[in-house]
């Protein structure tokens, strides 16, 4: 006759002792199917760890039963909701409840966008916020307050917290922008953003879920050796009533950006050692740099009217209008001088690294890729010829 297994009682649970086909004896737990809310079974080695999974498990009821009758109907109706919402999320309502707080209760407190452009604005002005740490120029602080403006009239009034992705996303991509206005706007939301997070006014950055508008490059337009020819002699005619042909020959031969000759005075162009200095105070990257002017556009220099005070004269643009029709040129390329001064020189000189020195570039890798097609060494050549005394000139380009 079998020998019938031992079993006992533990606070209304019971344990079966088991024999194992090797003669080992197991305690089994018979659980209840409230614990699991299907049947089960535990099973240890020593009856005592039985009974202590038994404790374990009912002191754990009776702690969450008392934490349940404290809570109202309507708490433990949520807490149900809520855990059904997140099944198979592997989110807890403790995760939930502390994202909620984190997002809805910023740690520096509520702002309307409105109010912190004001703040960020003021903090970019002071050299606060930005990547470097140093005031932004009037012209790119009008730029910020000009864009941050066109998004204030939509979203000025909302709470920088509620903001989301997917509405600045709808905003940011309309069709009567270009790619590089959306990138623009993308860059200067973004640093926005950024300083909202760092101010404590928001958890997150939203443009961190947004694409990035990445328009398609675009080869520069340059200038025919026959226009940069046209377009001197123009200037050179009318020097004596508009005043250009220093702003034309530097930023054609030396690649000066037009926003650095609007500040350019004639006391930084160094005729007798052939140098223009761009200071930091005017420079683009803040970083000076020494300029070689070429032996022929040293020759158109010399030939200019004024050699004191700004090299652009005042009321320059529509000054410049008119040269451009002197000159015949119906199509002008953005930055036109700028690029025809970089893709000759890479032409004549056949090094990126020289010719983005000259142009004040950080980097050539983006020179090379852009300017090494745009034109030849035989054009190059002819454009270093031109004289405004028609004579043959050798080609003795210094190196900056």
């Amino acid at each position: 006759m079998a020998k019938q297994a031992k079993k006992w009682k533990h606070r209304g649970v019971i344990i079966r002792e088991r024999i194992n086909p090797t003669g080992k004896i197991s305690f089994r737990v018979e659980c209840p199917i409230a614990w699991f809310n299907r049947p089960a079974f535990r099973q240890f080695i020593a009856k005592e760890q039985a009974k202590g999974f038994i404790d374990a498990q009912l002191n754990e009821q009776e702690r969450f039963g008392s934490l349940a009758n404290s809570l109202s109907t309507e708490e433990r109706m949520d807490a149900t909701k809520a855990i059904g919402l997140l099944e198979g999320s592997g989110a807890s309502l403790v995760d939930c409840a502390e994202f909620y707080l984190k997002h809805n209760r910023p740690v520096s407190g509520d702002i309307s966008i409105s109010e912190l452009v004001e703040i960020f604005l003021n903090a970019r002005k002071a050299g606060i916020g930005g990547k470097r740490g140093r005031p932004l120029r009037k012209r790119s602080l009008d730029d910020l307050r000009a864009r941050l403006g066109k998004f204030n009239l939509l979203f000025g009034s909302r709470l920088m917290k509620d903001l989301v992705a997917g509405e600045i996303e709808s905003w940011l991509h309309r069709d009567e922008w270009s790619f590089r206005t959306r990138k623009n706007f993308y860059t200067i939301l973004h640093t926005f953003f950024e300083y909202a997070k760092a101010q404590g006014y928001r958890a997150d950055n939203p443009m961190k879920g947004i694409s990035r508008p990445n328009p398609e490059d675009t080869t520069p337009g340059i200038l025919s050796v026959v226009q940069c020819e046209k377009l001197l002699e123009a200037a050179l005619e009318t020097e004596l009533t508009d005043g250009l042909l220093g702003y034309v020959v530097l930023g054609m031969y030396c690649g000066i950006r037009d926003a650095e000759l609007k500040k350019l005075d004639w006391s930084a162009v160094d005729l007798e050692s052939g140098y223009v200095t761009i200071s930091p105070k005017i420079a683009k990257a803040r970083s000076i740099r020494n300029v070689a002017i070429p032996e022929n556009a040293l020759l158109w220099l010399m030939r200019c009217n004024k050699r004191n005070g700004d090299v652009s004269p005042a009321g320059w643009r529509k000054r410049f209008e008119r040269l451009k029709g002197l000159a015949g040129i119906k199509e002008w390329p953005h930055n036109a001088l700028r690029h025809s001064a970089g893709s000759y020189h890479y032409a004549l000189h056949e090094d990126s690294a020289k010719t983005a020195s000259m142009l004040g570039h950080t980097q050539d890798s983006l020179l090379f890729k852009h300017y090494r097609s745009l034109t030849k060494p035989k054009d190059a050549a002819a454009f270093y010829r031109i004289s405004p005394y028609r004579e043959e000139i050798p080609i003795v380009v210094k190196t900056s």
